[in-house]
């Protein structure tokens, strides 16, 4: 588990490296967090729509790589990672931890297939990462 603020140039640095080694990744919506339900899928609805034709699946889940939810689903949005997909997470967000804002989902995480190379948990503050890759990225 690694709790350093990936920010600025690294932020940028690491989803272009992550691209080179996953082929898709995945964000969250927490439905316990939506006052108004149709209102916020429509808004990430709106928020996706330059990739909208690069997603994979949207799954309603208790559970996702950092979280295991008591009571309630959220929903977790699949993508390919591509050069569009790549430029969006640049563009959208200056940091790992971002993608939790009120204009952004949350939890990123990136999978080569099934594998989950990095999962981040923005509410905490942390993010967990195959330790080969990171070490890969820390080269670089």
């Amino acid at each position: 588990m690694i709790t350093e603020k990936v920010e600025g140039k690294r932020y940028q640095h690491l989803i272009e490296f992550l691209a080179t080694r996953c082929n898709r990744f995945a964000f969250v919506e927490n439905r316990q967090l939506m006052d108004d339900e149709q209102l916020r899928l429509a808004f990430v609805d709106e928020l996706i729509a330059e990739i909208k034709d690069q997603i994979i699946e949207r799954k309603i889940q208790r559970k996702w790589e950092t979280t295991v939810l008591g009571e309630g689903t959220a929903y977790i949005y699949y993508f390919h990672l591509n050069n569009v997909t790549t430029q969006f997470l640049k563009q959208r967000s200056d940091s790992l931890f971002g993608w939790i804002t009120p204009e952004l989902p949350e939890d990123l995480m990136f999978y080569q297939d099934d594998q989950c190379l990095l999962a981040a948990c923005s509410h905490e503050g942390f993010f967990r990462v195959d330790e080969k890759i990171w070490d890969s990225f820390l080269l670089n």
